[in-house]
C-alpha cells in the first residue's frame, strides 16, 4: 500500500462510517414514524368500531406495521449497526493516529496543513484552497504531489 492509498483509506473509512450511521438513523426514524402514526390513530378512536374497506388508512397502517421489524429485532439490528460503526471508528482512530504521527515528521508546514485538511479533516479541495490561500488546482495537483511525497518519505509501513 502506498502512502497515498493509506491516506485515502482514512477518507473512505470516514465516509463509510457516516453512511452506516445515516442508515442506522434512517431505520430508527422510519420505525418511529410508523409507531407514532399508529399511536395517533389509536388515540383518535373513541371506542366505536367501524368496519372499513381493504384500502382504509387503518388497514394500510396495519399492513405497514406488520411488515416492519418487531421492537426486539429492530433493537438487535440497530445494535448490530452500532457495533459495526464502533469497530470502524476504532479502526479510523488507529489510522488517523498513525497518519498524524507521520505528518508531524513532515518538514514543510504547507504540506502538513494540506495533509491534515484533506486526509484527517476530510475537507474538499475547494475548501482547502480557500484555507491555504491558493487556487484549487494548485492545491489539488501541485501541492498534493509534494505533500504525498513528503508523507511517503517519513511514513513507516
Amino acid at each position: 500500500m502506498t502512502g497515498e492509498q493509506f491516506l485515502n483509506s482514512i477518507r473512505y473509512l470516514d465516509c463509510e462510517i457516516n453512511a452506516l450511521d445515516h442508515e442506522r438513523v434512517r431505520m430508527a426514524d422510519q420505525r418511529q414514524d410508523i409507531l407514532d402514526r399508529a399511536q395517533n390513530l389509536g388515540a383518535n378512536l373513541s371506542g366505536i368500531c367501524v368496519q372499513q374497506g381493504v384500502s382504509s388508512k387503518t388497514e394500510t397502517l396495519g399492513i405497514e406495521l406488520a411488515s416492519t421489524l418487531t421492537i426486539e429485532s429492530l433493537i438487535k439490528k440497530l445494535n448490530t449497526y452500532q457495533a459495526l460503526i464502533n469497530a470502524k471508528i476504532d479502526a479510523l482512530v488507529d489510522r488517523k493516529r498513525e497518519a498524524v504521527s507521520a505528518i508531524d515528521r513532515v518538514d514543510e508546514p504547507r504540506y502538513k496543513a494540506l495533509l491534515i485538511y484533506r486526509y484527517i479533516d476530510v475537507l474538499k479541495w475547494s475548501t482547502i484552497a480557500d484555507l491555504m490561500g491558493c487556487t484549487e488546482a494548485y492545491a489539488r495537483i501541485d501541492m498534493k504531489d509534494g505533500a504525498i511525497a513528503a508523507f511517503e518519505s517519513v511514513w513507516e509501513i
